[in-house]
């Protein structure tokens, strides 16, 4: 009888594909995957360890499943991904409970790791540089609904943010294959997904590190060319620096490229910027900001910053409000500054106290959705196309969508109030209400 694994995923899209391929791995190898813990022999945990909050979440999640070596069938757990890349064997006295730990070069042994267990028992953290070549696409196990799924082109980063852990977590960036990424394409679209999300940790620099720079315009012109069900293309994670006018002339003029496009700026004084370790174009946000409207009429920009920042003056933060002010994103993200230990950040003067960090948070979290409110408003007694993701699992409303500006779990959504049509189905719909973040409408081709 096949032994029963159970694989929570957690963090970003990032770390959710490298999760489907481990649950297709799994599947390779003879083991049958359940959604019950009390029915899994082996519990697989895919770990996020960027921020402190992720660890948290991680170790919490961690003891959560841990119990059901006790009370259930479970004779193995594994914990995987970014925390244990970036803490290694402090994990072997911090989590007793755990029976494997594998770090981010070894999600491809992940079946392996586990039948070794099975047979001997011997406890076993396997770590290695991250800065290891991309493996042949072997197939996934998409655990998104039907209309979507993520794909992810490039690993790595090899810019030296002040505030960020991931290069070291991740290794220096490194371009996927061209021909392995079209050959995925092929996967999904074969799949009937009707949405692919493009992302990577900095996806604007695909192809450089093998100096094509032409790589990304010519990759979004082979999927819009070539697929057949793919009616959407997103991109994600565009860096500030590496945007470059093919790329966004390209976005521009292909049909199946939604105009939408994440680039995360993280502030707008150039003094913080530089202590953030940004160089380049990335100094000026506001000529990043007005290059991708002239070049990509339409576009909807989502964006990020950091407050509370070491340095921020009041003065600062001001400025940060009147940016956001000025150029009305279509969305934003805000982190209050999370002071990660091993950081060049963590350590500087300067340090903002974590009240003030919270508090400026809050106030350009405020701005932003008083911008969206307004600019949704507008859209009320308007047709547009949206993209059925699922069934309102709440039951207040029908189905739940998307616009072809909201990207899939990181912005709003468009409640639909009538009708039933599959997952993955692109409908008109008449926007019928606005909240700060979300769309109500009614289905009329449905």
């Amino acid at each position: 009888m096949a032994k029963k694994a159970l694989l929570i995923s957690l963090g970003c899209s990032k770390n959710l594909v490298d999760s489907e391929r481990m649950l297709a791995i799994l599947e390779e190898a003879g083991f049958s995957l359940v959604s019950d813990p009390a029915r899994a022999e082996a519990i697989v945990i895919n770990t996020c360890g960027f921020l402190e909050e992720a660890v948290e979440e991680a170790i919490d999640t961690i003891l959560e499943y841990a119990r059901y070596k006790e009370r259930g069938v479970c004779r193995v757990l594994v914990v995987t991904g970014c925390m244990v890349q970036r803490y290694g064997k402090k994990l072997l006295n911090l989590l007793p409970e755990v029976d494997l730990f594998l770090g981010t070069a070894h999600y491809d042994d992940v079946a392996e790791e586990l039948v070794r267990f099975l047979k001997n028992g011997e406890r076993r953290l396997k770590i290695s540089s991250p800065a290891c070549r991309f493996e042949q696409f072997r197939g996934r196990i998409l655990s998104t609904p039907p209309s979507y799924a993520y794909l992810k082109i490039a690993e790595g980063c090899s810019h030296r943010c002040a505030y960020c852990y991931i290069p070291r977590i991740r290794g220096p960036f490194r371009s996927r294959d061209f021909e392995d990424v079209l050959r995925e394409v092929a996967y999904l679209d074969g799949r009937d997904v009707k949405e692919v999300v493009l992302v990577a940790q900095d996806i604007t620099s695909y192809g450089l590190d093998r100096r094509d720079g032409g790589a990304l315009p010519r990759l979004l012109k082979t999927i819009n060319a070539t697929t057949k069900n793919i009616r959407w293309i997103r991109v994600l994670y565009a860096h500030p620096a590496t945007i470059s006018d093919d790329f966004l002339k390209t976005c521009a003029d292909l049909e199946k490229v939604v105009p939408y496009l994440d680039v995360p700026l993280q502030h707008c004084v150039p003094g913080i910027l530089r202590t953030m370790g940004r160089s380049g174009k990335a100094l000026e946000p506001g000529g990043v900001v007005e290059r991708i409207r002239s070049l990509w009429p339409g576009v909807a920009i989502r964006t990020t910053f950091i407050v509370g920042y070491p340095g921020e003056t009041d003065a600062d933060f001001e400025e940060l409000v009147e940016f956001v002010k000025a150029y009305r994103f279509e969305h934003l993200g805000v982190f209050a500054f999370s002071p990660e230990m091993g950081t060049k950040a963590a350590r500087m003067e300067g340090q903002v106290s974590e009240s003030v960090r919270h508090e400026r948070r809050d106030i350009l979290y405020a701005v932003q959705t008083e911008i969206s409110r307004s600019r949704l408003a507008t859209f009320v007694n308007r047709e547009l196309p949206v993209i059925v993701d699922t069934e309102d699992p709440e039951g207040n409303f029908s189905l739940i969508g998307r616009t072809e500006w909201q990207a899939p779990e990181v912005d709003g959504c468009v409640f639909i109030e009538n009708g039933f049509t599959e997952p993955g189905s692109i409908v008109r719909v008449r926007i019928t209400g606005a909240e700060d973040f979300d769309l109500i409408g009614e289905m009329v081709d449905g």
